[in-house]
């Protein structure tokens, strides 16, 4: 895809100038790096800085917010493999953290990378007040209303039974509102009217919520009658997401945007058929 290997450099450079501040514990900074550089797609970066030009920004605005989401999306996997949570022993073809370093270290380092990302998303450079409300929808983002409260769902057994809207909140507060944030903060920073900046913010949770389908389909469906369902499902939503984005950029390179949703989503190919 256009492009992609530039923003994938800039954000393993980005994440390497970020983790160099070191820690007071030389095994805690071990864990952050081995989590963070532990061969992952970095789509949400990927995501910022593809919209970023798209939206005419210099990509140096656009490298700490990628960092900083980076970090937040590590964080997260880290506390999610832990045995209190989907007590998941490995992660990317490696152990998890908590396999390699123990549980206690394992929680300290989402804790610090997740402190690390606000640190590095103040070096912003756009205006105060900008950062601020860039600091603000992170925050919604991922607390008790976005991805914390979607991953307590999954243990709130006053609630009913996994229906199929129930699963579809999980993976929108799970999943959709770290790619809500990334085109959230890119209307932002381009300082675009704030009704496009909520079509943005929507387009990204459906983005992250088709992601999440998409790994469900991979990863647990067994039965080939369900597996043509949600596959048609997914086709159908990437074919609706790529009707929105013309709507909203009638000027956009659309190999580019073929490239990208190919990019994201490979089981929904049909959908793309245009894609190289």
């Amino acid at each position: 895809m256009k492009n992609e290997r530039q923003y994938q450099q800039r954000t393993e450079e980005a994440l390497k100038v970020c983790l160099s501040s070191g820690s007071a514990s030389p095994m805690l900074q071990e864990a952050m790096y081995y989590s963070v550089f532990s061969s992952g797609k970095r789509l949400r970066p990927l995501l910022i800085y593809h919209f970023g030009e798209i939206l005419a920004i210099p990509l140096t605005k656009l490298d700490a917010p990628a960092c900083a989401l980076e970090l937040i999306h590590t964080y997260s996997l880290i506390h999610d493999d832990l045995p209190v949570m989907d007590n998941d022993d490995w992660r990317r073809g490696k152990p998890s953290c908590h396999k390699m370093y123990g549980e206690a270290i394992a929680l300290l380092a989402g804790d610090a990378l997740q402190a690390l990302a606000f640190e590095y998303l103040l070096k912003t450079p756009i205006s105060a007040a900008q950062v601020l409300v860039m600091l603000e929808v992170l925050a919604k983002a991922i607390g008790g209303q976005g991805m914390v409260g979607g991953q307590a769902l999954e243990f709130d057994q006053t609630l009913p039974s996994k229906e199929e809207s129930w699963q579809t909140t999980i993976n929108r507060l799970k999943t959709g509102t770290l790619f809500q944030v990334a085109l959230e903060w890119v209307a932002i920073i381009a300082e675009i009217a704030p009704g496009i900046r909520m079509k943005l913010a929507q387009l990204g949770s459906r983005l992250g919520e088709l992601y999440q389908l998409q790994d469900d389909l991979c990863d647990e469906v067994t039965d080939p009658q369900k597996f043509i369902f949600l596959q048609q499902r997914l086709q159908q939503g990437v074919s609706q997401a790529e009707t929105y984005l013309r709507q909203l950029f009638s000027d956009m390179d659309w190999l580019s945007i073929h490239a990208l949703l190919f990019r994201l989503f490979p089981e929904a190919k049909k959908a793309l058929p245009h894609a190289s």
